[in-house]
Formats: structure tokens, C-alpha cells, sequence
């Protein structure tokens, strides 16, 4: 799962992480990029390889879209992350029968003005959501009285305790760790059609583009499948009578 830098966005973000670490050095004062992707996280942590120790802070430990931050030899350097990094939370509440979703929220705040840079994970549960966003957006994001048609209430900081990820969970046998093999059993699909799919580049591992389909997948690996979802590799659970290995795979719901 070699890394390579797929477009110009990549790029750009690669060269960007290496000019904040460089004036981080130069002028002892820590500095931020805007909220990342995974993707964009292994591409700044590649860049950052380079030129200086990066940190990664998305407001939990665990969060998906994080901050990339240069804290060392600066006067932040020991300081808590939660203090440092200019990440900010809005918790908001509403009926369990409104079933208010992810995409619900995420729109409401584009469509309020906001760039998606300036937000991080959007965690709801059956009454009440959390909001992660620069210290920028907390305002104009704890202003929103309404997601959809939905009457809400926000208020600033974590006030609730924070929503968990759900899972589903998939036992499998596969004759073999190889890409291909597990991409099959994620999907529920041929090994052949799990093979095109890799292919035609339509399948990360670990937030990284894979098209090599014998490339084995460890434990941990989190893989990406294109219309298909967000799984991890959590187990590796011994073998079958007939010598297959016996995997437990964790489906994103």
C-alpha cells in the first residue's frame, strides 16, 4: 500500500503542511491547518514526515476529520491538546421523533455559509448531536435554531456524553489476507468482482488508494469500498476445518 500523491488538491495540501511546519519552526508559534479528511491526514503526516512533528486533533480521542498542528518548540509544546488546538464543540438538541441524521446537520451548516474545511465529525445520537468545528465556526454554528424543519437547540461545548459509532458486524472465511480475498467478504462479492473493483481504483486501504489486488491486508486495515461503505479488519479468529481463515470484519453504519 505504497503512498503516492493521486491529484492536485494532494499536492497542494502536501506542500501547504510543509510551509506551516516551516513557519512553525521559524517563528515558535504553532500553527493549524483547517479540518482533514483521513485521506488528507496521511497525506499531511507524509509532508510533515519531512519537515516537522505533526499532531492530529479532531476534539475526541478517535475522531475521523482532524487538525494538523506543529506544537513542538513553540510555547504549546506542553500543553493539553484540547487547549492548544483551535477546535471547538456545539452540542444540539432535539425530539427522538425528528431522527435528525449526519447529512441533516452537515447541510444545514453548508447551507448557513460554511465551508466543510471549517467542520470536523458530526456525532448524533437519538435526541441530541455534537458538533466539532474550528473556534471560528462555533458561533454561526450554535446560531442555527433550525436543521431542516426541525426546531433545535445549541448550545457551546460538549454537554452530553458523546455518541458512539455503530458497527455491524461480519464473520467471514477467506482462503487468504490477500486484498481481494477480504474486499469479497466486506462486500459480499466474488473474488472476481472484488478484483475489478480494485482495478478501477475504487477501493482505498487505510485511506490510501490500493490497486495492487494481492496486497495483504492486516489487522486494523480499514478499507473503503465504493458504493458498498467503510469496513475495518478487527480480528484475525483462527481457521476452519478446511484450513480457511476465519476474519471479523466491523461495517461504518
Amino acid at each position: 500500500m505504497n503512498f503516492e500523491l493521486s491529484n492536485d488538491e494532494e499536492r497542494f495540501l502536501f506542500a501547504h503542511i510543509s510551509d506551516l511546519a516551516e513557519l512553525s519552526r521559524r517563528t515558535g508559534v504553532p500553527r493549524f491547518s483547517r479540518f482533514l479528511n483521513e485521506r488528507e491526514a496521511v497525506v499531511a503526516a507524509q509532508s510533515a514526515a519531512q519537515t516537522g512533528t505533526p499532531a492530529f486533533y479532531g476534539g475526541y480521542d478517535g475522531a475521523a476529520r482532524t487538525v494538523c498542528g506543529f506544537l513542538g518548540g513553540t510555547y504549546a509544546e506542553d500543553m493539553p491538546l484540547d487547549e492548544v488546538f483551535p477546535v471547538r464543540a456545539v452540542t444540539f438538541s432535539f425530539r427522538r421523533v425528528d431522527k435528525l441524521s449526519h447529512r441533516d446537520f452537515l447541510g444545514a451548516i453548508l447551507a448557513a455559509g460554511l465551508q466543510r474545511s471549517v467542520v470536523g465529525d458530526i456525532l448524533v445520537a437519538g435526541e441530541y448531536a455534537v458538533v466539532f468545528c474550528l473556534d471560528t465556526a462555533v458561533q454561526p454554528i450554535a446560531d442555527l435554531i433550525k436543521i431542516g424543519r426541525v426546531g433545535v437547540r445549541a448550545e457551546i461545548g460538549v454537554t452530553r456524553e458523546l455518541p458512539r459509532a455503530e458497527f455491524e458486524r461480519i464473520d467471514a472465511a477467506v482462503s487468504s489476507l490477500r486484498l481481494d480475498c477480504i474486499v469479497g467478504a466486506c462486500a459480499n462479492i466474488s473474488r472476481g468482482r472484488s478484483a475489478l473493483l480494485i482495478r478501477s481504483g475504487q477501493v482505498s486501504a487505510d485511506h490510501s488508494v490500493c490497486l495492487n489486488v494481492s496486497c495483504t491486508v492486516k489487522e486494523g486495515t480499514i478499507i473503503s469500498i465504493r458504493g458498498c461503505g467503510r469496513f475495518r479488519l478487527t480480528e484475525l479468529a483462527g481457521e476452519t476445518k478446511k484450513g480457511r481463515l476465519r476474519v471479523v470484519i466491523e461495517k461504518y453504519v
